[in-house]
């Protein structure tokens, strides 16, 4: 198919060239890529989940295709993709250009396909995405490694069932062939065989005499039946016949095929698109008959199905000239001569082997993997003499297929893919094992050049999380008790970088961080990037752990002390350093990794320096690190950082009006900014390991001030929410200090409600937060999800968490009265209800929205139009008042 204005390509599409656009972060996607590798999918199951995945990502059809050699034309690697492709199956790719990207956009009928080459003959293939970003590229090129592993581990699955296939084919010919039992020809027999082994829509075996040509067996789905006369001046077959040239038709409408003459002959009698015709001749060169397999989809057969018939053709002549002479061939060894010849046109090794192990028939293949030269006998030869190990036995109905190393008469070795089967021939009496095998020593290299690309970071050459895990855990396999351990690394400061100066900086820092890292181990320690910013290092060869912890400073000092250059730029980044150490007998890497990160999350909001992050940039930052020390200041009670105030914002019971609690926030009285909102100073808290210090705050202060209330009478029934960062909710220390505090100060647990926002909710850190909940829970507290509905798992959230509340963001609520999703709001109050759940919703603007959320049966809200957040005595002043929101507004 020719290219045209409907089918135009545009070739090497420059990565630098296209726009660059914010992503999700993909963390989540790749580590569901890793438990894909890691499942029990079998090589086909892994190749579509993976593509699943793809086809999530980027919202649209996605599949791998191939260039088949025979006629550099793409075909679909698996055909369960293969619907929304079916257009472009058989187009010719543009050519491989010099210094472009070689990824290409192809149009046909007003569809684009998008393909990226993954490999010499492999791409991946997606539907209606012209335009990539560079965050787009960037993950691809994360992921291909993967994809090229799966795609790998399919096709060599693909071969070895079709190996399997096909020694079982030559085992049943064989079997006729040494068989005096039957003097005719199998040609039923030898069709299903063509049909089987190229995964054919029909096949027709067409016998050839002089005066006639016939159809002796016709299977599948195929307008002709045995006996039918077959035209010997035209068509197809009749060239075949003719000339006695095999050919491969790739597809009609292309006119592509392995001879073109061929394509001249067919004049458009035949409904298939694709087909195969080998002639059949017998051992003194007579055309005899002809195998034809056929497809109605282009390009279903490649060079492999080419190759494959022929070898059967050559079988079925073998088969042919035996039961011609077959008053002639009385004696066994002369049967064995005969199908010797037949089996040296096979290029795998093919050897019968008796009952005592002798070796007594092979073919020129099976001599040259085993012998170095195709002339060389091994008949008489013992088959143990060539096995590196000793096999099972074989029952009568069994077989065997392996991977293994084999010997040859030099001494070396190399490897195999065989097949062995029990033989039996009950005509002759002829018992004992055929053994076909397969070199596949090149295969094998390939294997893992492409397994150690797929356990490798591309960005900073480490191992990745999957190559970390693989070597670290092949240290523990060994049985001999060692000291060993672990260290977790998170890099700070990242993501300012990734957000103030873009993530090519980012990725110049993050390479930069891992050659610090490379220099400061060990040669014999193992070092992977596990995830965006973290690294961790197996250490291994240690006499004590004092090793471990000279490592540690050493590791934290080479990345935190000397500041980054990159260009003009200069950044200062931080380490947190986590480890732990234990014996390979006692403890596995799993809890050594679990201990170590939990150290480094000890480390990284334990200490407090701010003065290690250091950006140095021409204009405003968006994290405003000028009001670093500040805020340092604050936190310890200084009064030039100005001061931390509290407010209260009520919530209402939505049909009384009622107060029901009071959500705790904070706000900075700055000495010269004036009064700043959390916006201004949460994520330079974090980025400043200052998180823990003002959730600390936060709570000390508002429950001291609830149970004043309590004590005065003013707060009834009231509960009490404080804000808990996502950091601090996976320290099990929080726990504690929520316990100690509300004890001490005498306020009911029940009575106060942790907060965690949604999107605070690293998927990182989810199941250590739900764990630390459900302690809270055990506790008495009660638990709310507040801005929910935002996350990008928020039912998920939902399943795993403890929740009692959730809060509905108010973007699902704020234009309730105006016409906005009641649905949502009602599905999401239904869904809570089934839980068990308490349902707010946040940002009431108006009393149309109000009356919404009545009429839907919300039993909570809360909003400016009911009440701002408000001092302390504004509170108890509404508290005193026992006011609803019903006589107020």
């Amino acid at each position: 198919m020719s290219l045209d204005a409907n089918h135009s390509p545009v070739i090497g599409a420059s990565v630098a060239n296209l726009p660059s656009v914010s992503v999700p972060h993909d963390a989540a996607m790749m580590r569901n890529i890793s438990r894909i590798l890691a499942g029990d999918l079998g090589s086909r199951g892994v190749l579509l989940e993976l593509l699943d995945v793809l086809c999530e990502r980027f919202a649209t059809p996605i599949t791998l295709m191939e260039v088949e050699p025979g006629f550099g034309r793409l075909r679909l690697v698996v055909a369960a993709r293969g619907k929304e492709f079916a257009d472009f199956v058989g187009l010719e790719p543009p050519p491989v250009v010099a210094g472009a990207t070689n990824n290409w956009l192809l149009r046909i009928r007003g569809t684009s396909l998008t393909l990226l080459r993954l490999g010499e003959s492999l791409m991946l293939a997606m539907i209606d995405l012209e335009q990539l970003s560079t965050d787009d590229y960037r993950l691809l090129e994360q992921i291909s490694p993967a994809i090229r592993l799966a795609s790998e581990s399919y096709r060599q699955e693909r071969s070895r069932r079709w190996l399997s296939r096909r020694v079982r084919t030559n085992q049943r010919l064989l079997e006729r062939l040494l068989s005096v039992s039957d003097t005719a020809v199998p040609w039923m027999h030898i069709g299903r065989e063509a049909r089987l082994l190229t995964g054919a829509h029909s096949a027709l075996v067409v016998e050839v005499r002089p005066n006639a040509t016939w159809v002796a067996a016709a299977i599948g789905e195929t307008m002709r039946q045995p006996g039918d006369i077959i035209d010997r001046h035209s068509g197809l077959l009749a060239w075949v016949g003719a000339t006695g040239v095999a050919v491969l038709i790739g597809s009609l409408a292309d006119r592509t095929t392995t001879d073109e003459e061929a394509i001249a002959s067919i004049r458009g009698e035949t409904e298939n698109d694709s087909a195969v015709v080998v002639p059949i001749v017998d051992t003194t060169a007579t055309l005899v008959a002809l195998i034809a397999v056929f497809s109605p989809s282009p390009y279903r057969f490649s060079l492999r199905d080419f190759q494959t018939i022929r070898e059967l053709a050559r079988f079925a002549g073998a088969i042919v000239s035996q039961r011609q002479t077959l008053s002639f061939v009385v004696a066994g060894q002369e049967r064995s001569a005969l199908a010797s010849q037949v089996l040296d046109f096979m290029p795998d090794g093919v050897a019968l082997v008796d009952d005592e192990e002798v070796i007594t028939l092979h073919n020129r293949a099976f001599a040259r993997l085993h012998g170095g030269e195709e002339n060389v006998s091994l008949r008489g030869m013992l088959a143990s003499q060539f096995e590196s190990k000793p096999l099972r036995t074989l029952s009568d109905q069994g077989a065997q297929v392996e991977e293994e190393e084999r010997l040859r008469l030099d001494g070396s070795t190399f490897v195999t893919e065989s097949y062995r089967r029990r033989f039996i021939d009950a005509a002759s009496g002829v018992t004992g094992t055929l053994l076909a095998v397969r070199d596949i020593q090149e295969r094998n290299v390939e294997r893992r050049r492409v397994r150690q690309l797929a356990h490798m970071d591309p960005l900073t050459g480490l191992n990745n999380r999957a190559g970390f895990f693989e070597h670290a855990n092949a240290y523990f396999d060994d049985d001999e008790e060692k000291l060993v351990g672990v260290l977790f690394i998170d890099v700070d400061g990242l993501k300012v970088v990734n957000d103030q100066f873009g993530h090519a900086i980012g990725d110049r820092v993050l390479t930069e961080v891992a050659n610090r890292i490379r220099t400061s181990v060990r040669p014999l320690d193992v070092v992977g990037r596990i995830g965006g910013d973290e690294f961790a290092v197996l250490v291994i060869g240690m006499d004590s752990s004092r090793v471990i912890r000279q490592l540690a400073d050493r590791l934290a000092a080479a990345i935190s002390f000397n500041p980054i250059t990159v260009g003009t730029i200069e950044l200062r980044v931080t380490a947190a350093v986590g480890m732990a150490t234990g014996s390979t007998t006692t403890v596995d890497l799993d809890q050594l990794m679990s201990a170590a990160d939990s150290a480094m999350y000890q480390d990284k909001f334990s200490r407090r320096r701010p003065d290690l992050l250091h950006l140095h940039r021409g204009t405003q930052d968006a994290v405003e690190i000028e009001l670093g020390p500040d805020l340092v200041r604050v936190l310890r009670g200084d009064e030039r950082g100005g001061a931390l105030l509290l407010r209260f914002q009520p919530l209402f019971a939505t049909q009384s009006g009622s107060v029901t609690g009071a959500e705790t926030l904070v706000r900075w009285q700055h000495p010269t900014e004036g009064l700043l909102l959390p916006g201004r100073f949460l994520s330079l808290a974090l980025q400043y390991r200052l998180m823990d210090q003002l959730d600390a705050f936060v709570r000390a202060e508002a429950l001291t001030r609830f149970s004043r209330w309590r004590s005065a009478g003013l707060a009834g029934q009231m509960r009490l929410s404080v804000n808990l960062s996502g950091v601090n909710a996976a320290e099990g220390r929080t726990v504690k200090d929520f316990c100690q505090l509300a004890d001490r100060l005498g306020v009911p647990r029940d009575m106060v409600v942790i907060e965690l926002t949604e999107t605070e909710l690293s998927d990182l850190l989810i199941d250590r937060i739900a764990r630390m909940m459900r302690r809270l829970k055990s506790e008495g507290f009660l638990i709310a999800l507040d801005d929910f509905g935002v996350g990008t798992s928020s039912f998920r959230h939902l399943q795993i968490m403890p929740v009692d509340i959730v809060k509905i963001d108010r973007q699902f609520v704020k234009d309730l009265g105006t016409g906005g999703d009641r649905g949502l709001v009602a599905g999401l109050t239904a869904l809570a209800g089934e839980l068990g759940i308490s349902v707010v919703a946040e940002g009431v603007g108006d009393q149309a929205c109000l009356d919404v959320l009545k009429e839907l049966g919300v039993p909570e809200v809360q909003g400016f139009h009911l009440a701002r957040p408000l001092r302390e005595a504004a509170l108890l002043k509404l508290l005193g008042r026992d006011e609803s929101f019903s006589t107020r507004v």
